[in-house]
């Protein structure tokens, strides 16, 4: 009889105490889903260089971007002043890194993968071919750009 009664009191005590255990609380939260959450934002202006990955084709370059950032989302322009990049980035950002894609019509690749870390930005811009034009032969030499605000 006693081990009732004291089983009794555990149940009453635990559904009077459970209420105030979620007192105030007005979110759900649940486990992680693995992405991280974007580092900052890269709305904005970006400048600095490009130097390329064929140093005999074309060395180096002025390079700026302008980017909007909605959630991880990120578009914008690519250019550099004499190397041949240039075109719509779509990309997406997660923690600090960045990965996406130039847009150059009727080219392929151009895959870009890079990181922020303050102030500075720091991309690998894969080569481009033109299929319809050239087959396999890359038109646009990829490389490194590094930009800062």
């Amino acid at each position: 009889m006693r081990s009732t009664a004291r089983n009794v009191t555990a149940l009453l005590l635990t559904v009077a105490l459970f209420p105030l255990a979620c007192q105030n609380s007005n979110s759900v939260t649940g486990p992680s889903n693995g992405v991280a959450a974007p580092a900052g934002s890269l709305t904005g202006s970006w400048s600095g260089t490009f130097q390329s990955d064929d140093m005999s084709g074309c060395g180096g370059s002025t390079a700026s971007a302008t980017f909007q950032q909605v959630g991880a989302n990120v578009t914008g322009n690519l250019v550099t002043s004499t190397c041949g990049v240039g075109g719509l980035f779509i990309g997406t950002l997660q923690g600090n890194t960045l990965s996406g894609k130039i847009a150059m019509e009727g080219c392929v690749g151009g895959g870009v993968y890079g990181t922020i870390n303050g102030s500075e930005l720091s991309l690998s811009v894969g080569d481009m071919t033109k299929p319809l034009v050239t087959f396999d032969k890359t038109v646009m030499t990829g490389g490194v750009v590094t930009l800062r605000r």
